[in-house]
């Protein structure tokens, strides 16, 4: 697992712009997950936004597992955890 050039990690962003945190690495997007605000993984899990990011790092069995997956405010974090760690 590689961990992101400066300035290309992700952004975990509540829908209104707010940052909430930033993540170099899988294991720093799987903390994020499980610890930023609701609104901001939703936003994130439902824009599609975490598989090009884990692409560009070359994780490309992880971006895979959340390829296609339907997100809800009450399954979103253990649905991408397990994909994520699969």
């Amino acid at each position: 697992m590689g961990d992101a050039p400066l300035g290309k990690e992700f952004v975990f962003k509540m829908p209104n712009g707010t940052v909430v945190g930033r993540a170099k690495n899988l294991s720093e997007v799987c903390n994020l997950i499980k610890t930023a605000p609701l609104e901001a993984v939703l936003f994130h899990a439902n824009g599609k936004h975490f598989a090009p990011w884990l692409d560009f790092l070359g994780e490309k069995g992880a971006a895979g597992n959340i390829r296609g997956l339907v997100f809800n405010s009450r399954t979103v974090r253990v649905a991408l955890l397990r994909a994520l760690r699969s």
